[in-house]
């Protein structure tokens, strides 16, 4: 009784350990793997899918607006997306904010490329998002070529990655 006791101990968190990892070596790095696909709706009401931007450079941050490293970035997105259009896609994706508030966060920043709204924050599950800011460079086939954690992604800094990445 012992024996079995003891064996029931040893074996039984060897067991759990090699299934989370199994679990986890079976799920597709991010950087490096396709883009995990999304559909959301912007701000101003359209839906926006990210099979429909393929072709394109995407550059996606994920964002708050009580996020002060994430305000300080946003002029340099906006700048991003008036300078390097139709080349490149820029769009923010605002984590479980309501729309009133996004909304006067893009008036009062003057903000023109695509906010959307991931309410429950599964597309940030989905691209494991733990903390804000975070942004991702998207290639025109589709793959998560590079991950920007924190503040300091600046207009410059977006043109030299999608420089590199052609």
């Amino acid at each position: 009784m012992a024996f079995k006791s003891f064996v029931k101990s040893r074996c039984a968190p060897v067991v759990f350990l090699s299934l989370f990892l199994f679990g986890m070596a079976a799920s597709p790095p991010l950087v490096g793997g396709p883009a995990p696909s999304f559909k959301l709706e912007a701000v101003d009401g359209q839906v926006v899918k990210l099979t429909d931007l393929k072709g394109q450079f995407v550059v996606l941050n994920f964002w708050s607006t009580w996020c002060v490293p994430c305000i300080k970035e946003m002029p340099e997105f906006q700048k991003a997306h008036e300078s390097l259009k139709p080349k490149v896609k820029v769009i923010g994706i605002n984590l479980a904010e309501s729309k009133e508030k996004i909304g006067e966060f893009i008036k009062a920043h003057h903000l023109s490329f695509p906010i959307l709204l991931d309410e429950y924050g599964n597309v940030s599950q989905e691209y494991k998002v733990i903390h804000l800011p975070v942004t991702f460079f998207i290639t025109p086939d589709g793959i998560v070529r590079e991950k920007v954690f924190g503040g300091g992604v600046t207009e410059k800094m977006i043109e030299a990655k999608i420089n590199q990445l052609s």
